[in-house]
């Protein structure tokens, strides 16, 4: 190890030394905010990454030439059931999953049937190249238990293109390409269904987007 390695390390073992010995001398109250923060942080690294491999998984020739924030444009979003709407819930608020939280499209299903939130959009003609960034996560404190399941899916323009089922409460991060859709109109759709059992299926979609990715302008 060289000289300025070992001093970087000396540094680094101080400074974490410090902050055992600070959080040692912490009531609960104090370390369950700090544990709180810590997860934050975390997530912060994540999101950050995430932005950085989208970026360097973009084709040499092309750059981010649009996006659509799917929570913005919620007060234009149709709210649907594909049967009953007794007990589901569909709205735009912070929510914590794994003591993590961000702002979030909250879907809690209805007793029987998905819960359906429903965006048309224009895609531009110069992308060429769609993504869809987002998560999803059970909010902190529901009680999901036994075969207890929520089921999400996302469906562009009547074709179900992504689904997966949860219990825990952590948040799950994906990046899933598109067909070509660009120069016209497109529906997305997310649901979410309780599968027969809609107890504490506090569901919700982490800051849904899509990406456009087109030809990179010249210089």
């Amino acid at each position: 190890m060289s000289k300025s390695e070992t001093r970087a390390y000396d540094t680094r073992k101080e400074t974490i030394d410090g902050l055992v010995r600070r959080i040692s001398d912490l009531n609960d109250q104090s370390m369950t905010q700090l544990s709180q923060y810590i997860s934050f942080l975390k997530w912060q690294e994540e999101l950050w990454n995430s932005l950085l491999d989208d970026e360097a998984a973009a084709p040499s020739d092309r750059a981010l030439i649009w996006q659509f924030d799917f929570l913005e444009a919620f007060p234009g979003a149709r709210i649907a059931s594909t049967r009953s709407t007794d007990l589901m819930e569909v709205k735009i608020a912070p929510a914590a999953c794994g003591m993590v939280q961000q702002s979030a499209l909250w879907a809690h299903p209805p007793v029987l049937g998905t819960a359906i939130v429903e965006y048309t959009l224009a895609v531009p003609a110069s992308v060429d190249n769609l993504r869809m960034r987002f998560a999803v996560g059970i909010r902190d404190g529901a009680l999901m238990e036994g075969e207890n399941q929520c089921a999400f899916r996302i469906m562009v323009n009547g074709a179900r293109i992504w689904n997966t089922i949860k219990q825990t409460s952590t948040w799950e991060r994906f990046t899933i390409d598109l067909p070509s859709l660009s120069g016209g109109e497109i529906v997305v759709q997310f649901g979410t269904d309780g599968l027969g059992d809609n107890r504490w299926n506090w569901a919700v979609w982490g800051e849904p987007q899509l990406l456009g990715y087109g030809a990179k302008p010249k210089r």
